[in-house]
C-alpha cells in the first residue's frame, strides 16, 4: 500500500489497484470556486461545440476508441458490464442525445462535463470540504453500499473498484460518483481525479487537468489550482 500526503490529506492506493493496471492517479485539487460563477463566453462556445458534438455522435462507435476500450476492459476484469455500467463520458454523451441539450448543473460541473465528452475522461468531481483527511483507492474486497448521486444504494461488490474516506464510498467504478460529496451551491473547494485506465497516459490526463484549470480560471479569479501525480 502506498501513501502520499499532500497538505492535510494523504491518499493512499492499495496495491490491488495496481493489479488492475492503474499505475499513476491524476488528480486537481482547486481552492476559492464559485459554483455560480458566469462562464465566460468563450467557454460557452466551447461548451456548445461539445453539445453538438454529443448530439452528434455515434455511441456504438466509440467503443472502438482506445480511452473507451480501456474503460470497458477495466470494467470486464473486475465482472462488470459496460453494457449496464457505461464510461463516464458514453452515459454523459446517451443523457445528452436523451435530452437534447447538455444539461446545466453548476458552473463546475458544467465545466468538468465539457472535458469529459471532449477527451471521453472519466473525471470525478467532488467537494473536496466533504471528504475527511484521506482517499483510499482500493478494490472493495468486501460488500458494501454506494448512494450515487440523484439515485438509490447501490451494492458494492467485493471485487469493485472504488475510492472512499472514512465516511463511505465516494466513486464506483469509475462511473459513478457519491451524493454525500457532491458539488453544491456552497462548495468553495473541489477536487478532481482522473484514475484513468491502461490507454490513458498520465500526460493526457495532466492535459485535461489543465483544460478544467483554465476554463474555471476564466470565471473564478481567486481561483488556485494545484495537480498531483499519485503513483501505485
Amino acid at each position: 500500500m502506498i501513501g502520499i500526503k499532500e497538505g492535510i490529506m494523504e491518499f493512499i492506493v492499495d496495491e490491488s489497484i495496481k493489479a488492475l493496471g492503474i499505475q499513476e492517479i491524476v488528480i486537481g485539487i482547486a481552492k476559492n470556486v464559485e459554483a455560480n460563477a458566469k462562464l465566460s463566453d468563450e467557454f460557452l462556445e466551447k461548451q456548445a461545440k461539445a453539445e453538438r458534438s454529443a448530439l452528434d455522435c455515434d455511441v456504438e462507435k466509440l467503443a472502438d476508441n482506445h480511452v473507451i476500450e480501456g474503460y470497458n476492459a477495466l470494467l470486464k476484469k473486475v465482472g462488470r458490464s459496460p453494457k449496464k455500467n457505461p464510461p463516464t463520458a458514453i452515459a454523459l454523451i446517451k443523457n445528452i442525445q436523451h435530452r437534447g441539450s447538455i444539461p446545466h448543473i453548476n458552473s463546475i460541473i458544467d465545466i468538468y462535463n465539457v472535458e469529459s465528452i471532449n477527451s471521453l475522461l472519466a473525471i470525478g468531481g467532488h467537494d473536496l470540504d466533504k471528504i475527511d483527511d484521506y482517499i483510499k483507492f482500493t478494490v472493495s474486497k468486501k460488500e458494501d453500499s454506494f448512494l450515487p448521486i440523484l439515485s438509490t444504494t447501490k451494492h458494492v461488490s467485493e471485487t469493485d473498484y472504488v475510492y472512499c474516506d472514512s465516511k463511505g464510498i465516494a466513486a464506483w467504478l469509475d462511473v459513478r460518483d457519491g451524493e454525500n460529496y457532491k458539488f453544491d451551491d456552497n462548495t468553495k473547494n473541489a477536487i478532481f481525479i482522473i484514475q484513468g485506465n491502461e490507454n490513458t497516459s498520465v500526460e493526457m490526463r495532466l492535459e485535461a487537468l489543465a483544460r478544467i484549470e483554465s476554463d474555471l480560471k476564466s470565471c473564478m479569479p481567486n481561483l488556485e489550482f494545484k495537480t498531483i501525480v499519485v503513483n501505485s
